[in-house]
């Protein structure tokens, strides 16, 4: 896992924007395993990519954008 300054991806990775970070991590895990693995817990973000909800079981490919976005929760 690489957190990026922004410019470029490496190959057969995956890029995630959460707020002003961007990661940069390796092709191959469902969204739910990277996420964990980057230390966000799944239930407190939401996965998008061009405007479409992506479930967390969705295992991205070379390449491929996606926004986090941070779930707001409150009573």
């Amino acid at each position: 896992m690489v957190e990026m300054d922004g410019g470029y991806t490496l190959p057969g990775m995956v890029t995630l924007r959460r707020r002003e970070k961007i990661f940069s991590v390796p092709e191959g895990k469902n969204l739910e395993r990277i996420l964990r693995d980057l230390g966000i817990l799944p239930e407190t973000v939401i996965v998008v990519q061009n405007g479409k909800i992506i479930p967390l079981d969705y295992r991205p490919r070379d390449g491929e954008e996606f926004e986090l976005i941070d779930v707001i929760s409150g009573g």
